[in-house]
Parts: structure tokens; C-alpha cells; sequence
């Protein structure tokens, strides 16, 4: 697995696991919300990834 993707899993778990240590947010994370945020993130990462490329 390329170090990029391993980094981007981490810092998306981290990030959840961030946003759902607030005392309101006591309920189990909303997972549809929890997929959206990791493929908007990831799409994001994808999209640099690919500019860069393209700018070589």
C-alpha cells in the first residue's frame, strides 16, 4: 500500500475521531457522514495527486 493512502486512513481516523470526542456528539458517529467526509477527502488527495502530474 502506497505511504500516501496509509497517511490519508490515518489522518481520516484521526480527524473522526477528533470531531466525535465533543460531550453532544455522545452517540455513535453518523457512519454515512463519517463516508462522505473520507470520500470527499480522499477524492480531494486524488485530485492534487493528479494536478501534480499534470504539471510535470
Amino acid at each position: 500500500m502506497p505511504i500516501e493512502i496509509k497517511e490519508l486512513q490515518i489522518r481520516a481516523a484521526v480527524g473522526n475521531n477528533a470531531g466525535n470526542s465533543t460531550p453532544q456528539n455522545s452517540s455513535p458517529p453518523d457512519m454515512n457522514q463519517m463516508k462522505q467526509e473520507l470520500i470527499k477527502e480522499v477524492t480531494e488527495e486524488v485530485l492534487r495527486m493528479i494536478q501534480l502530474k499534470l504539471e510535470r
